[in-house]
């Protein structure tokens, strides 16, 4: 199955697919696979944002590079995001492409389900999913499609409401992050996270305490985060009083020891972190309010 399949499939979304959605129900394996269009679909059902074609190439924000294939994988109560884009995979952490000697362990054979997406077969098919050989974990993936490689990018976790929360320790974990060890270094980024705007963190006492506080941190739900935040503000102020909050936003990179890197936002005037992928926000204490004014102001 060629690329241009795929994006049709995603591009194919229908009333009838957003029915059939609605009526989905996840399947009791603890591995399983949804492409395409299913995940679009899903994304408009419960207004979860899945960045099917978050990546753009240059020249505008409207811009998509002919070059660039994207489909969206849900693998294994995840959303992924097939990348090929070399400025992308580098703001990542992976090489500028994605090689067949990139390619671990087989995952799977993929084919499609007859309907609005695609699924796993023990039947062999051009379309296979490999585990990343540089850094095994579940943050990314490879990839092929036919002769095509490109890599298969950790977007969010699965959810059906928009209350549903998780901690940082299940995003690190999805990163291969198990200690803080396994964090090589903390970085202040611009607001499209492609440029430094602070000095790395590499101290080892300031990353272990760093991690520690921060799967400590209580999580919160989008329903819960709005109340806490939003509730009691005037219908008439509302607009403003969200983008006051967009407004506040820094960001922060996080780079692995085997060198992937993924990132989470914080709004200091606000006492906030949003933790990329989790669909979660999460309350900053004291202790951690002052490690980022000690760390990176």
């Amino acid at each position: 199955m060629t690329n241009e399949n795929i994006l049709d499939a995603i591009g194919g979304i229908n009333e009838n697919a957003v029915q059939d959605a609605k009526a989905y129900k996840r399947p009791k394996s603890k591995r399983w696979f949804r492409w395409g269009a299913m995940a679009a679909c899903l994304c408009l059902v419960v207004g979860i944002a899945i960045p099917i074609l978050h990546h753009k190439g240059k020249g505008g924000p409207d811009t998509q590079d002919p070059a660039q294939n994207i489909a969206a994988l849900e693998y294994n109560g995840k959303f992924y995001e097939a990348v090929k884009l070399p400025e992308v995979l580098e703001k990542y952490g992976l090489p500028p492409k994605i090689t067949a000697d990139m390619a671990g362990e087989h995952i799977s054979y993929l084919k499609s389900d007859g309907g609005i997406g695609y699924k796993s077969t023990v039947s062999q098919t051009d379309i296979e999913l490999y585990q990343y050989a540089p850094s095994v974990c579940d943050g990314v993936y490879v990839l092929r499609n036919g002769e095509t490689w490109c890599a298969a990018l950790f977007c969010n976790f699965y959810q059906f409401d928009s209350n549903t929360n998780c901690s940082l320790t299940e995003l690190y974990r999805v990163y291969g992050i198990e200690s803080a060890d396994d964090i090589k270094s903390i970085t202040e980024m611009d607001n499209n996270n492609e440029n430094e705007t602070g000095t790395p963190v590499v101290e080892r006492q300031e990353i272990t305490e760093f991690y520690n506080m921060t799967i400590a941190l209580g999580s919160y739900g989008n329903d819960d985060f709005q109340a806490e935040v939003f509730d009691g503000i005037p219908e008439e102020n509302q607009q403003k009083a969200h983008t006051a909050f967009a407004d506040d936003r820094r960001n922060l990179r996080i780079e692995t020891a085997s060198g992937l890197r993924f990132f989470i936002a914080f709004y200091p005037s606000y006492n906030w972190i949003y933790g990329g992928g989790t669909m979660s926000y999460f309350k900053i204490d004291n202790q951690m309010r002052n490690w980022i004014e000690r760390n990176v102001g």
